[in-house]
């Protein structure tokens, strides 16, 4: 299948076989920033090999995973302006897609810069929105960067980037698809398209959790998971970023670690203590997790939702409190400040300015 949006997306098993002939289409030579974890895979080989086949000279460049994003970015910037290349890919998670975005952005002061992604993972919010994340790792230097290119932006959203996940790694990105769609269908602005996607999103997610985290490896399953992934992330491409969303990213920034390590914690405590207020919104979300209660029992909605995302995570052994990531507490702190400072719209289910009381809930 295939999409646009701006952006060219091809969606399907074996899309990634395209890789190589866009490529070729958009450009001469092509720099693929990836991470370390993808060295010797096959993630990584599917895509070079691709490029070999349509004739088009590449170079790789790793990411130390010792290295800051802000690092790294100078790093892919030096490289791609000594190689002469035209064309910038990436491959990896939601830090390598917003590397690459960074790269092109600072590469597009001179010229327009073609540009390919291929996650490889379930979901990403900013996978559509004109947006990049990068930081330093310092409070003053976590910044959500604007993203428009006027030159070509494709994306390969292929379930064979995933496979090799373990069913950890599975289960957590699947949970922190779910916070993404619950924030994002519960938000007071979010319109019947979007409700109607995050919905049956959730629904398809929810239901095949457990086949996923039994075979992981399975590309039947990782489709109908990498597709429900693409509908959480053209719904959020619809509406504001959300508070979660945005705290999320930013704690992980300043912490250094991956900007994807903490939605499968914040879920539960999001259900819990802050969905009941959506009403009837919860209601029709509460369907596609498989509950179905009257109006007068709506409050007790979310909780019974949380109990049964807690149970995935004593499973799966994923962390249940901020503790067990051993952040400092200036940490923790910082973040709450930084998302606090930020223009963010209001209407959603969890605002800036109860971000010490949703923090508190899971110390």
């Amino acid at each position: 299948m295939e999409f646009h949006f701006p952006q060219h997306v091809h969606i399907g098993q074996g899309v990634s076989q395209k890789f190589g002939l866009a490529a070729k289409e958009s450009g001469l030579r092509v720099l693929l920033l990836t991470d370390s974890s993808f060295e010797g895979g096959k993630e990584l080989g599917i895509l070079t090999h691709s490029l070999e086949r349509a004739a088009v000279p590449y170079l790789v460049l790793t990411r130390n995973p010792r290295q800051s994003l802000a690092e790294a970015l100078k790093e892919a910037v030096t490289v791609a302006n000594a190689s002469r290349m035209d064309v910038l890919a990436a491959l990896g998670g939601a830090d390598q897609l917003s590397l690459g975005r960074s790269a092109v952005i600072e590469l597009s002061a001179t010229k327009a810069v073609p540009y390919l992604e291929v996650p490889s993972g379930i979901c990403y919010p900013l996978l559509l929105r004109p947006e990049a994340f990068l930081s330093t790792g310092h409070p003053s230097d976590v910044r959500f960067l604007p993203f428009q290119t006027d030159a070509v932006h494709q994306i390969f959203l292929d379930p064979h980037m995933a496979t090799g996940q373990s069913s950890k790694a599975s289960v957590a990105a699947l949970l922190e698809a779910l916070f993404y769609a619950v924030e994002a269908c519960l938000y007071d602005g979010t319109g019947l398209t979007e409700q109607s996607l995050l919905v049956g999103a959730v629904e398809s997610i929810w239901s095949t959790l457990k086949k996923i985290y039994e075979n992981p490896a399975n590309a039947e399953y990782r489709l109908l998971a990498t597709q429900a992934g693409f509908n959480i992330s053209v719904a959020c491409a619809l509406g504001p970023r959300g508070t979660g969303l945005t705290f999320s990213y930013t704690l992980a920034g300043l912490a250094g670690l991956s900007t994807a390590a903490f939605g499968s914690l914040l879920l539960a405590p999001l259900l819990e203590d802050f969905a009941p207020r959506a009403g009837q919104r919860l209601r029709t979300l509460g369907r596609a997790f498989g509950y179905e209660v009257a109006e007068d029992e709506t409050a007790s909605l979310g909780p019974k939702i949380a109990q049964d995302v807690r149970k995935f995570l004593n499973a799966h052994k994923l962390p249940l409190r901020l503790a067990e990531y051993k952040l400092v507490d200036t940490q923790i702190t910082q973040a709450v400040d930084v998302v606090r400072g930020l223009d963010l719209r209001r209407g959603g289910i969890l605002e800036s300015d109860q971000l010490p009381q949703f923090v508190r809930s899971i110390l």
